[in-house]
């Protein structure tokens, strides 16, 4: 296993870099301790919701409480296709496999891929909290 370079190896990371690792390790020790709550928070909802769906209420819809606007919110799920039963479909259709296979693969469209920085300490370094 290789050891990861030095930040100082990347002349264009130098002088911004530290900074920003500071402030991002400050703040996530400062949310740590409120992870918890997010899952409790986020189930709290999830009860709201129910409580609202048994009362008849449909999505966007909204009543007041304590001078708060409860709604329920929500999105359709998501629909993709399964490339290999469209496959095995289009061949029992008597469609040649290969020319299925083209098809599929021309009609396929694939989305930007995601990219973020994780900062955490160093295997072995001793870093302050």
């Amino acid at each position: 296993m290789t050891a990861t370079p030095d930040f100082t190896a990347y002349p264009a990371l130098v002088e911004s870099l530290p900074p920003l690792v500071r402030k991002q390790r400050r703040l996530e020790a400062k949310i740590c301790p409120l992870a918890p709550l997010e899952l409790e928070e986020k189930a709290c909802r999830a009860e709201i919701d129910a409580l609202l769906k048994a009362a008849g209420l449909q999505q966007a819809d909204a009543v007041t409480c304590l001078g708060y606007d409860v709604t329920r919110r929500g999105q359709k799920g998501r629909s993709t296709i399964n490339g290999v039963k469209l496959l095995e479909q289009l061949v029992a259709a008597k469609l040649d496999r290969a020319v299925a296979t083209k098809i599929i693969l021309a009609s396929t469209e694939t989305g930007d891929p995601s990219s973020w920085a994780e900062v955490k300490p160093s295997k072995g370094s001793k870093v302050r909290a």
